[in-house]
């Protein structure tokens, strides 16, 4: 399989690639509130978005703050919760992720 072609088939997710190859990585915590969110792309991680169907979206460092601002902060779930609740009612739970060579990585998984 051409790996730049690969698509998020179920969530959570078990392994985690970019548009060359899949990466050694490892989910080292999930449920992620606000606060830690925000710390850990203060020290550098930025986001990958996980949305079945879709492939991964890996969101340039650059514009992580913006996007955490004006995309995500509103939809963050830390707990189940009604799709109503959210604006566009989609949310997203995010885990952080340690990738070998790289800074950790902020996982969005994408409910709708």
């Amino acid at each position: 399989m051409d790996i730049a072609k690969k698509l998020v088939t179920k969530l959570p997710l078990e392994e985690l690639w970019d548009e060359n190859h899949i990466l050694d990585a490892k989910r080292i915590s999930t449920g992620l509130n606000a606060s830690a969110v925000m710390e850990t792309i203060k020290e550098g991680a930025t986001f990958v978005v996980a949305d079945v169907g879709l492939r991964p979206r890996w969101i340039d460092p650059a514009e992580r703050f913006e996007f955490w601002k004006t995309e995500v902060k509103s939809r963050l779930a830390e707990k189940p919760a009604s799709l109503e609740d959210f604006p566009g009612e989609y949310c997203y739970f995010a885990s952080k992720w340690l990738v070998a060579d790289r800074l950790p990585l902020i996982v969005l998984e994408r409910h709708h």
